[in-house]
């Protein structure tokens, strides 16, 4: 039951657009990454330097080792920490970066721009920032592979190299997700720690199998195996909320997520999310997002568009 609801919810993240950059520099350097809406990952290739942040822990990363910053929380990546970063679009437009001296780095930094409010509940039961060393890597052929052919595309691409980058970035998340998901510990509160209940696991993955359906607090636990007050309460401890409003906010999720679709309906959206009215869905919707459905489709798609 864990492998399944393991799969279920990994593939059900997203990552909608995603880009990826190479930059090769002598120190001293510094790049600062202001709060965002997305997900951001950094590998060294060559070299080292320092991860620092408001409210991430403070790294050294040396060659071959990565990080995950999953939160879109601001954050440094540095040559040395006495340096001051310069904004990423700065850093990243400066039109020359002449290499002098021998402390030389190289790092592939790439992001996620799915959106934080669209995204998987899991996200907001990672860590800060997920850290694996060179070692951790070379013991998980899948995720060494991905990196290795990451950096082989980036750094001599050729007819259709975009095309694959992207498929590898979305292979290279699903791989770091899934490594930390295998480590962490059973004692963990919040919804990655729900998957290893098993009674809770078949009701997660029963509303994310089938997110119309009309549950209730009493199907829910039929679904568990408890009864509806034993259930109640367990959900509500270990996940953070009751279970109705874990149900409204994943519809929720996953109608964002919809209506980034010009081909589906509003009318389609809610019923796919388990609401028989347009009126009750936008209802809802905007008690979620703040904002109408429709309006929530213009903002996003005109946003989409601009960053690609």
């Amino acid at each position: 039951m864990r492998q399944a609801a393991d799969a279920n919810w990994i593939s059900e993240i997203a990552s909608n657009a995603a880009a990826l950059c190479r930059t090769r520099t002598s120190a001293p350097w510094g790049m600062g990454i202001a709060t965002y809406d997305g997900v951001m990952f950094h590998y060294v290739v060559e070299g080292s330097c320092w991860l620092r942040g408001s409210a991430v822990p403070t790294l050294e990363l040396e060659a071959g080792d990565l990080v995950l910053v999953p939160q879109g929380l601001d954050h440094d990546i540095l040559s040395s920490l006495d340096v001051t970063p310069e904004p990423l679009e700065d850093f990243l437009h400066c039109p020359s970066r002449p290499i002098t001296g021998e402390t030389v780095s190289t790092l592939l930094c790439g992001v996620y721009l799915s959106g934080i409010k669209m995204v998987h509940p899991v996200l907001n039961a990672l860590p800060p920032a997920i850290y694996f060393s060179r070692e951790e890597i070379e013991r998980n052929p899948s995720l060494s592979s991905t990196l290795r052919q990451l950096t082989a595309e980036s750094e001599a691409p050729a007819p259709g190299s975009e095309t694959l980058i992207q498929h590898l970035l979305d292979a290279l998340f699903v791989y770091i997700v899934r490594a930390w998901s295998a480590s962490i510990s059973d004692n963990l509160p919040g919804w990655a720690a729900a998957l290893r209940d098993p009674n809770l696991s078949r009701a997660v993955t029963a509303i994310h199998a089938s997110p119309g359906h009309p549950w209730t607090v009493q199907t829910l636990a039929a679904e568990a195996g408890q009864s509806r007050a034993a259930f109640a309460r367990h959900f509500s401890a270990r996940m953070g909320e009751a279970p109705l409003a874990y149900l409204t906010r994943w519809r929720m999720v996953l109608a964002a997520r919809l209506l980034l679709g010009r081909e589906t309906s509003l009318a389609e959206v809610a019923e796919h999310v388990g609401y028989e009215s347009e009126f009750a869905f936008s209802r809802a919707f905007k008690r979620t997002y703040g904002v109408a459905p429709a309006s929530y489709r213009r903002t996003c798609l005109r946003d989409l568009y601009l960053t690609r």
